[in-house]
Order: structure tokens, then sequence, then C-alpha cells
């Protein structure tokens, strides 16, 4: 380990208990101590719903996938129906997305060129041209409806299937509290605003533990939501859990110099 690792560092992971484990391995990889300590739950809606969704999937041009969550649900449905027809494009909103897809063997896949979220994929060339084209959006419940608006602008046929929903945990601040007070969690990351909610949801008149903890979140619109909620510190790193691990490796290696 280089001088810039966390030296075992505290770092709350907020991540659905079931997709925490890469960037539990990214922050014991630069010598941290995650602790999990889930901001949301994901409940899968039901299979005969997404099938339903799923099936004049013949019939669509575009495949956008909107979380690797949405990738998670909707592709086991897809895998046991074997249907995605090979003209059908896919496209991620972001490289953790992506990395997801791949993992069911899907190759082809339209990306932001740069950056990652719905505005990234929409600022390409191949979503400037889509007028008349049939587009199923992936995606939970309660997910902005941003994108979908400005492909209906731009003349898409949009359909969405809504296939998880998100739901508050059942995590007591009582856990963190102490570890928090004695700096023994030294950091805390956020990847969506709804987790960051959550967590001054959960944390109640204990707001300011989170506030003044270093806050690490993957997309400028999360740092957003922080800075409403007065968290002095927020460190906005590169997408994926190699960005997370990367931006908090430079913020403690800097604290030390």
């Amino acid at each position: 380990m280089n001088d810039c690792g966390l030296a075992g560092a505290g770092v709350l992971v907020t991540r659905p208990i079931n997709q925490s484990a890469s960037l539990v391995k990214a922050i014991e990889k630069i010598g941290g101590a995650p602790l999990v300590f889930p901001g949301v739950e994901i409940v899968e809606l039901q299979k005969p719903e997404i099938l339903s969704a799923l099936g004049p999937m013949s019939v669509v041009d575009m495949l956008v996938f909107v979380s690797p969550t949405a990738v998670r649900v909707a592709m086991k449905s897809i895998a046991d129906m074997r249907c995605l027809p090979g003209s059908v494009q896919v496209a991620a909103v972001g490289q953790s997305t992506a990395a997801e897809l791949k993992k069911y063997g899907v190759r082809e896949i339209l990306v932001p060129e740069q950056g990652s979220g719905g505005d990234a994929l929409l600022a390409g060339a191949r979503l400037q041209a889509i007028d008349g084209q049939s587009v199923l959006l992936v995606s939970g419940e309660g997910g902005s409806d941003a994108l979908a608006s400005v492909l209906k602008q731009r003349g898409a046929l949009v359909s969405v299937l809504k296939c998880y929903r998100r739901t508050l945990p059942d995590s007591h601040f009582e856990q963190i509290e102490p570890l928090l007070r004695d700096g023994r969690i030294a950091a805390w990351t956020a990847t969506s605003g709804e987790i960051l909610d959550n967590l001054f949801s959960i944390a109640g008149n204990r707001g300011d533990l989170l506030q003044n903890t270093p806050l690490f979140v993957n997309h400028s619109h999360v740092a957003g939501r922080g800075y409403s909620r007065a968290v002095k510190t927020i460190f906005v790193c590169a997408g994926g859990d190699a960005g997370l691990a990367s931006g908090l490796a430079k913020w403690f290696c800097r604290r030390r110099l």
C-alpha cells in the first residue's frame, strides 16, 4: 500500500446490502475499514409485471438502463425469456451500469461520451437523432422523468419499465452514532440523492454528525443534495467504485501532507 492509502480509516458504505461488496473491496484495497450501513432498500417488482412489459421487445429500437439495479432486476427476466433481439441497441447512463450489463453478455453498449447520468447520455450524437424510434427505459419507481421527457421532445416513442422500488431501510442510527462522534468513521459515501436524504431522515436531530463528516459522491447532482443538507466537505469522484476509492485515497493523502 502506498502513502496515500486510508491507513485504517473507517468509511461508511450506504448502498443496499446486496450492492455493497464491490465498493467494500475497493475501500479495503486502499487500506480503509468499510462499514456497510444501507441508506436504501431495493424491492423488486413481481416478475409477471416485468415479463408483461418486456413482451413487445421485438418492436423496441433502443433499450436504456438507468442504473445497475435496473440491469440486475430486468436482465434476469430478459435472459429467461431470451427476448433481446440483436437489432435492439442497448444503452447505459454510465460505466457502472454498462459494467453490470457486460455480466449478462451484452457487449455493444452505448454509454455517455463524457461523464455519466441521463444528461450525459442525451448529449451524445446517437440520441440527438431519435425521432420516430421506440425507446424502452428500464428504471425504478420514483426516479427522475427527465430522460423520458427529453426523448419524447426529440420525437422518440418512449415507454418505461419500472422494475423495482426503493424504500427506507430498517437501519438504526444508534449503530453508527458513536463511531461518527469519535472519528472511527472518517468519511461516508452516497451514490444517489435518495440515499443521502434517507441517511438524514434516519439520523433525525443528529444530522450534524453527517454534516461534519466528509462525504464522497459519484455525481454533482448528489453533491448538490449534500450541500442543501449543509454537509461541509463534499468530494465529487469519478464514476464507479474505482472512482470513489480513488477519491477517498486522494483526500486522505492530502490530509496527511
